[in-house]
């Protein structure tokens, strides 16, 4: 652990609801070339706990196109692991993928692949600030200790320009978009449950576009889905626990578990359903709106 260069404490913000475990994240400040892992505190900040040399995209800038060497901009998470032999030699002893492009970078048509937090096999080219194809890249030993902090498919990890004192401490370190996320949220939750279509459509982004049975969807299909399901149903039950935000200048990510429960206009239960429900929230004219969701169910 000789690379890591130390430990940082963000002073607590507002108290708030959260109950849930803390969970760890990934923070990476390009233009520094740091790699900081951080808890998520219960007041939904982010505390630093260790800070490590990292080596991204040969040319500056976020990515935008496949192939430009770029290292991409945003929220993110791991979807996948790997090690040798499936792993080439010129990544270490391991590689993390993420999951760019993630829904927000395909609405705005970005494009590329291959985009992972690895090691290398030539310690030598860490000595460079600027030396990927667009990875983030670390020294064996350091992914070797950081390795215990993520979990795939749940881990995000956040990639800024600069991680500038706005956005290090969580959403927190400024208290009226802080303030205005937690309002957003709870009238989005309230509008869904009232079935009143039209207010509950005045938090969808002009743009949006999200993935369903399938496919992907833009807003007015949307609408019309989610029509037909309140003409359907009588009552429309939403629990959202242990919400946690992730705010990036791009936009923000929500991850929430969402416990759902309709009631048919017969009176019998309709669907119920448990599981991970992410938003993309972007701002139109000011205002949050969510350009993009998914949904994954757990298993009972």
């Amino acid at each position: 652990m000789g690379h890591l260069l130390g430990v940082e404490a963000i002073a607590a913000a507002k108290p708030s609801s959260h109950s849930g475990h803390l969970h760890t994240l990934i923070l990476v400040d390009k233009k520094n070339n740091l790699l900081n892992v951080a808890h998520y505190e219960p007041d939904d900040s982010f505390k630093i706990i260790k800070t490590y040399h990292c080596t991204t995209g040969k040319v500056k800038g976020d990515k935008e196109v496949e192939g430009d060497q770029k290292t991409p901009e945003g929220v993110y998470q791991f979807s996948l692991k790997l090690f040798p032999p499936q792993l080439k030699a010129k990544f270490g002893m391991m590689a993390f993928y993420v999951n760019y492009p993630n829904e927000y970078d395909q609405i705005a048509g970005r494009s590329g692949s291959d985009i992972m937090l690895h090691a290398t096999d030539t310690p030598e080219r860490l000595k460079k600030d600027f030396d990927s194809e667009g990875c983030m890249v670390l020294h064996n030993d350091d992914i070797k200790d950081i390795e215990k902090y993520i979990q795939v498919r749940l881990t995000p990890v956040m990639i800024f320009d600069e991680l500038t004192p706005e956005y290090q401490g969580g959403v927190h370190s400024n208290q009226k978009e802080a303030e205005k996320l937690h309002r957003f949220f709870e009238a989005w939750i309230k509008d869904w449950e009232s079935k009143d279509i039209d207010r509950y459509m005045s938090h969808y982004h002009t743009d949006f576009a999200s993935p369903i049975k399938g496919k992907t969807v833009d807003r007015e299909y949307w609408k019309n889905y989610k029509k037909a399901l309140v003409n359907k149903y009588s009552a429309i039950k939403v629990n959202a626990s242990d919400p946690y935000f992730f705010r990036h200048p791009k936009y923000t990510m929500m991850m929430f578990t969402q416990d759902y429960e309709s009631t048919l206009k017969g009176g019998s239960k309709g669907l119920v359903s448990r599981g991970t429900k992410i938003l993309y929230i972007a701002e139109e004219n000011g205002v949050p709106k969510i350009i993009s969701e998914n949904f994954t169910e757990s298993m009972w």
